[in-house]
């Protein structure tokens, strides 16, 4: 065991940096002069913690603006209905052009793809690609038999043409119907996640922060795993993997499907345009899966810096300089064109590579927020929190202390086909 002594100044030099500094002082470390340091001097520590994070973060509020649904278990299944109509695609070698007949009917044969055969039925006009029409008048395994309008012909078909459903048609005095059809259903299912962060102290150690602690690092540490496990959720609602996994303790767990593993699994529309390009790929892609509602809105979620390609694209061929700018507001809250509406949602958390892979920093996911919806278990609760027992009567024999946060997380998503991603090189 160690001693240290503490010698004041010379009576001719009693004061001065020698004598002023605390243990462990920068000053002592950083300065040629190496003043003493002393113990009786405290260094001087602001009690609050700086916090240092990035802050712009706000979309996190996605996740928590909506209440979410309860379902009865931590695996569930959804349904939604199709549009109950698909056009019809032809295979095989095709059939040459049949020409028309004064006065008579002709006929075309030729095959439709398996798809297509669910959707077929026999009394159906169908839509040539050149805009002729004709009527399926049979149906025998993969080949239909077409005839025309009295006096029309029937255009060629080649394989990979695509024909579109007119409508059904019946004739006075029918005494049965052609078409029969249901409601169309698509079945998906995705996993509820649990989540858990938590803390350890020793029970001494503990005790020796609270009586001895120069800063406020309990409270702050407690509030960062509320952050970290609220991160946790945003990462795995954007970006988890549906499945299992087996854990350290040979435990299983259910891993969720986020939004956009979602996407690529049902074939949602993508691009990967140059900046010069984006325009027009996003326009494209914006009218291929608009199933909206005139007017309605979709949200384009990317970094900041994506976000501002949009606010060029749009409002600077617009912007108008007189002398007295000195600087041109490119921020844009809403895009609107063709009776569509597009709200841009920074997403700086997707530039974090300790939460996504470094793509995600380019990466525009175009979402119909009405479709997604946040899912949890019912009965137990989508944020828990609280610390174990003190050691003691009616306590615990540990020595130390665990303070714990939970969350728990799932999401439905309708109609992946109305959004998507776009990537920019």
């Amino acid at each position: 065991m160690s001693s240290q002594i503490y010698s004041p100044g010379a009576q001719n030099s009693p004061f001065g940096l020698s004598q002023s500094n605390p243990q462990g002082s920068f000053y002592g470390a950083e300065s040629s002069l190496t003043p003493d340091e002393t113990n009786l001097l405290r260094k001087a520590i602001r009690k609050k913690l700086f916090d240092s994070a990035p802050a712009q973060f706000n979309s996190l509020k996605l996740v928590f603006s909506t209440t979410p649904e309860e379902v009865d278990s931590d695996e569930f299944e959804y349904l939604e209905y199709t549009f109950g109509r698909n056009p019809l695609v032809a295979t095989g070698a095709g059939a040459s052009a049949v020409a028309a007949s004064a006065g008579n009917i002709v006929t075309q044969t030729f095959d439709l793809d398996a798809t297509s055969l669910k959707y077929a039925s026999v009394d159906m006009v169908i839509t040539y690609p050149d805009n002729t029409e004709g009527v399926i008048t049979n149906i025998s395994g993969a080949t239909i038999t077409v005839g025309s309008r009295t006096s029309v012909g029937l255009s060629a078909v080649a394989s990979g043409d695509v024909f579109a459903v007119r409508s059904s048609i019946e004739g006075d005095g029918n005494d049965s119907f052609s078409i029969y059809d249901r409601l169309e259903t698509v079945t998906r299912y995705n996993y509820v996640q649990f989540f858990a962060r938590a803390k350890r102290w020793d029970r001494i150690e503990l005790q020796k922060w609270k009586n001895t602690g120069t800063t406020d690092f309990i409270e702050v540490d407690k509030e960062q795993r509320k952050k970290q496990l609220r991160i946790d959720l945003f990462v795995s609602y954007f970006n988890g993997h549906r499945g299992e996994y087996s854990l350290s303790n040979n435990r299983i767990a259910k891993s969720m499907g986020g939004i956009y593993p979602t996407m690529v699994a049902a074939g949602s529309l993508t691009a990967n345009p140059t900046v010069a390009g984006l325009q027009a790929a996003f326009e494209k892609l914006a009218f291929t899966t608009n199933f909206k509602a005139e007017g309605a809105t979709r949200f384009i979620y990317g970094t900041q810096e994506s976000l501002n390609n949009f606010s060029k694209i749009y409002k600077q061929p617009g912007l108008r300089y007189t002398p007295d700018n000195e600087m041109a507001n490119l921020n844009l809250s809403m895009i609107e064109f063709g009776g569509m509406k597009f709200v841009l949602v920074p997403c700086e958390l997707f530039r974090e590579t300790s939460c996504f892979p470094a793509e995600w920093n380019k990466r525009l996911l175009v979402l119909d927020l009405d479709t997604i919806k946040p899912v949890k278990m019912k009965g137990l609760p989508m944020f828990d929190m609280g610390e174990t027992l003190d050691r003691g009567v009616n306590g615990t024999r540990e020595n130390f202390k665990d303070w714990w946060v939970t969350a728990q997380l799932s999401l439905k998503m309708n109609n992946p086909l109305g959004s998507f991603i776009i990537d920019i090189q």
